[in-house]
């Protein structure tokens, strides 16, 4: 492309600021800024795949992790439950076994008596007696195969009571049956028979110097009885059962456990199991049957269960006190192990609560309530954990010095450290992001290389391009400054060489465009003429239909007001001083109010049509024809009143293809009683004295309009109206009604107002209330009809 040029001699100055308005270094740095913004956005948007990538494949192993360790603790948990509660009911089924054989002895005390007597009397069953004066108390021979201890209370003198002597014989038959009871079985440390409250004795195998022991571990042991020194309160609440309305069959399982204590007598850590013995009648406790059961090999089996490096597991009271963990669990709930009251006063328990945790995460564990697995993370000692708890199997439980006998459940929980279960999780994502580093690295330097050769091609392009495009840029230069003459020679039949061609064709076009534009500025002025003309006369006819409109809406707004009760009629009405009010949002209204008489009767209607226009006003017009209609034709049911309306009200709604509906409330008054029917807004009483009710109508029916039969929720109340009594009816309008700032007048405020005037006329009631709204409101668009009905019995 070429063009003549006006000057040839013409130099321009090539300075650096002259040099980037040229188009082949505008095209190159353009080119340049965009590839290397793509470049960079393409680095960017691959490794925020990658991350996505990761973090996607991350959520995929993590969610398998969280799946299957899960399950591996949940499962495992449930089969380490399972097996303690076995244990633990091994020993408790022993001991309801034996407490049956003692029961049956009992229940059958006349069948079994003389065997009783005489097994006494023989030498395996003989408890050789032998009273100890220092430290008072009576205890047999060790070559006995269990040793009696009968305490200094129990005899006196040196002599055994009678009373006391006669229990002991008729229990020397236990001789037999104590050994194979602690032989065999769960695990047992010591099983024994201990008497009444009266008379608590106690016969106990394996042998031991249980008095000489008892003396040196429990000072006091002797001066008061067993039960009240070792386990205060144990028979006060089996005293209860059967106290019980429901007896004793309310206690089906009456096997009673201690919390767990450290064995005084070097037994380790021991729980004592007691299962109470009864009268025959049921209403008298006789004595107990009991065991200690070594808790060795199951705090061991606690203690040896591996979870991950530095997992562990425990055992809990339903109180929170840790009886059995081991030492890393122990260091890592940051447990304080106090030792606990009984070392001279009873048995003694050991104590170890979460709730004494230095760490506040373990200090607010909530054990659970129910029999599921409990499966949570938390937080300890800025390190997450996985926990998961399991209940065990209920028993009746003694907690302590005075407590009374309640339901324990223990609890079983595994305490494992998250990083140590997603082990394989963290590697993963190590991997991963490594791999993220050398694909960035790569695509950066890749990215580097084609910038490069792409920009050594741009400017190797540019310059072939700009040639033409200086030329296309002169003639615009000279066409600009007037000369519509100049044309490009066009030598290329690419782009540039079709916009050098259209350039010749536009000039060609201006040439003869400019020649001829006086013509067409005239054909032009005419045209716009010609459209003035039309728009004028469109113009008045859209003022004439608008005052036609104007007009038509007028008349109905003229007739919606004139159907309403004129002042001089409600003055009319004796007995009742009335005044209302109406004025629509727009020039109709939707809302309704009417006052009627007929044969002694005053029928008073509200309503509001949903919206508002003439579409609404119509229906109000509808719905006060139909309501004089029947008065009319003295129809006196409230109830089958509203129903006709409705019906009437709706087949017109249907003929007329309307959605709309509208809220209304008949109240029929006559010798001072007010009888309200059909659903509207709140009515407002104010009595004489000042004293404020409302009347909520929802109840009383449903929208008129929305279905043809609505009898069924018609409903019905009657209100007494005393001398001096106002009652308001009102539109949402007023309520709704906002200001400024879109707060809303409110019904609190309507009540002020009425409450404010209630001893002034009805007409200065709704003043006062119109007044207050409008002030309200001010200078913002009223939005909806505002109507006002007050009513005053004088």
């Amino acid at each position: 492309m070429s063009i003549q040029p006006r000057n040839s001699g013409e130099q321009r100055p090539q300075s650096l600021l002259f040099r980037f308005r040229k188009f082949s270094t505008k095209i190159i740095f353009v080119t340049g800024v965009s590839v290397l913004l793509g470049a960079v956005w393409n680095v960017v948007v691959g490794r925020q795949g990658i991350h996505r990538l990761s973090s996607e494949a991350a959520a995929e192993i993590e969610a398998g992790l969280n799946s299957a360790n899960r399950e591996y603790l949940t499962n495992h948990l449930e089969d380490k439950a399972t097996h303690v509660n076995l244990r633990l009911g091994e020993a408790y089924r022993d001991l309801q076994t034996l407490a049956g054989v003692l029961q049956t002895v009992i229940d059958r005390e006349e069948d079994v008596a003389p065997f009783l007597r005489t097994a006494a009397d023989f030498p395996y069953f003989r408890d050789q007696m032998k009273y100890n004066p220092k430290g008072n108390w009576y205890q047999n021979d060790p070559s006995e195969p269990s040793v009696v201890s009968v305490w200094g209370y129990l005899g006196k003198d040196g002599t055994i009571l009678p009373e006391v002597q006669r229990a002991v014989d008729e229990t020397a038959f236990l001789d037999l049956i104590l050994p194979a009871f602690g032989k065999y079985g769960a695990d047992k440390l010591q099983i024994y028979y201990i008497g009444p409250e009266d008379k608590p004795y106690v016969r106990l195998t394996p042998y031991t110097d249980m008095a000489s022991t008892f003396d040196r571990l429990y000072p006091g042991h002797n001066d008061q009885g067993w039960y009240k020194f070792f386990f205060p309160g144990i028979a006060e609440s089996w005293n209860e059962w059967a106290k019980d309305p429901a007896g004793l069959s309310a206690h089906p399982d009456q096997t009673t456990v201690t919390a767990p204590y450290d064995d005084a007598a070097g037994g380790g850590i021991v729980m004592t199991a007691f299962h109470p013995l009864w009268a025959k009648d049921r209403k008298t406790f006789v004595g107990s049957v009991g065991l200690d059961l070594t808790l060795a090999q199951l705090i061991a089996s606690i203690k040896d269960v591996k979870l991950a490096t530095a997992g562990f597991a425990f055992l809990a009271q339903a109180d929170g006190n840790v009886f059995a963990v081991n030492e890393l669990g122990a260091k890592t709930l940051r447990l304080r192990t106090e030792a606990g009251a009984g070392q001279n006063s009873g048995v003694g328990m050991l104590q170890r609560f979460f709730k004494d945790s230095e760490d506040s995460g373990v200090s607010g564990i909530v054990l659970p309530n129910d029999d599921k697995v409990d499966y949570r993370e938390m937080v300890i000692s800025g390190e997450t954990y996985i926990i998961a708890l399991q209940r065990l199997a209920p028993v009746n439980g003694w907690a302590g010095p005075d407590a009374r006998i309640a339901k324990e459940r223990w609890t079983m929980g595994f305490v494992v450290p998250k990083k140590e279960m997603y082990a394989s999780l963290l590697a993963a994502q190590k991997s991963i992001e490594k791999s993220r580093t050398v694909i960035v690295g790569t695509q950066v330097l890749i990215t580097i290389a084609s910038f490069l050769v792409l920009m050594l091609g741009v400017y190797l392009i540019s310059r072939k391009m700009t040639g033409a495009l200086v030329a296309l840029s002169t003639g615009a230069t000279r066409m600009r400054e007037g000369d519509y003459g100049v044309r490009i020679d066009v030598n290329s039949a690419d782009e540039i060489g079709q916009l050098g061609v259209a350039f010749n064709e536009m000039a060609s076009e201006i040439e003869a465009y400019t020649n001829n534009l006086e013509e067409l500025v005239g054909e032009r002025t005419r045209a716009l003429e010609k459209a003035n003309e039309e728009i004028s006369e469109l113009n008045a006819k859209l003022a004439q239909e608008n005052i036609r409109l104007g007009a038509e809406l007028n008349v109905a707004r003229q007739l919606q007001l004139m159907v309403l009760p004129a002042p001089s009629e409600l003055q009319e009405i004796p007995g009742l001083d009335i005044a209302g009010y109406m004025a629509p949002a727009d020039e109709v209204g939707g809302d309704y109010y009417d006052v009627l008489r007929s044969d002694g009767l005053v029928k008073i209607g509200i309503g509001d049509v949903t919206g508002h226009g003439l579409e609404s006003g119509v229906l109000m017009l509808m719905v006060q024809t139909a309501v004089r209609t029947l008065l009319a034709a003295n129809e006196r049911d409230p109830k089958k009143f509203l129903s006709i309306v409705n019906k009437v009200i709706y087949q017109n709604i249907q003929r007329i293809r309307s959605d709309k509906n509208l809220s209304l409330t008949l109240l029929d008054y006559s010798d001072g009683g007010l009888q309200l029917t059909g659903q509207h807004e709140d009515l407002i009483i104010v009595r004489k004295d000042g004293t404020l009710e409302r009347v909520e109508t929802m109840g009383l029916g449903l929208p008129i309009g929305i279905d043809l039969d609505i009898s069924d929720f018609i409903g019905s109340i009657e209100v007494k109206l005393e001398t001096g009594d106002v009652v308001t009816l009102f539109s949402d309008g007023i309520t709704e009604a906002e200001d400024s700032a879109e707060e809303q007048y409110g019904i609190d405020r309507l009540c002020q107002v009425i409450s404010r005037n209630h001893e002034r006329t009805s007409r200065e009631i709704k003043d006062a209330i119109i007044e207050d709204v409008l002030a309200h409101v001010g200078y913002n668009k009223i939005h909806d009809d505002i109507t006002v009905l007050v009513i005053k019995r004088v």
